[in-house]
């Protein structure tokens, strides 16, 4: 009887033709790539600055609320002192900063600001200007800023 061996060098039908040669792998796997960092800085730029509109808002609130604090000592000085709206221009001075100069140690400490405008200041025509006479003193406009928001009050006399 003679014996049947099968033959490695030429594969039948089926054997050896479903699989992809290591170059299609390659290519593949590098046009994968390629595509993954694309979606990546498309999504990575828009989830990074997605919190940006939460921190302008939660910036806003504090400011704001920083200012609530300033009006509720604007209005108890103005119903307690004759010369409130220069006290209250020294509160909004020192109101952001717990180590104060000698003489300011018991004004309040309203929070983390930056006054980027504390000054007197009359309206001509409509127009904003300086206010340096004393005596006409009557308007003080403040602005603070916490991070990138910026809340303006005036208080008069």
């Amino acid at each position: 009887m003679e014996r049947q061996t099968t033959k490695f060098d030429r594969p039948g039908p089926g054997l050896g033709r479903g699989g992809f040669t290591l170059l299609e792998v390659i290519v593949t796997i590098v046009i994968a790539a390629i595509m993954g960092v694309f979606f990546a800085q498309f999504v990575g730029t828009n989830v990074i600055r997605s919190a940006d509109p939460v921190y302008r808002v939660q910036n806003l609130s504090g400011a704001a609320h920083i200012m609530e604090y300033m009006n509720a000592d604007y209005k108890r000085l103005a119903a307690t002192q004759s010369n409130f709206l220069t006290i209250f221009k020294d509160y909004v001075t020192y109101g952001n900063t717990t180590a104060k100069p000698a003489g300011y140690e018991g004004y309040p400490y309203y929070g983390s600001y930056q006054v980027l405008q504390n000054d007197y200041v009359k309206f001509v025509s409509g127009a904003e200007q300086p206010e340096t006479d004393p005596a006409n003193q009557r308007v003080l406009k403040v602005t603070i800023r916490r991070g990138d928001q910026a809340v303006t009050a005036l208080f008069t006399r």
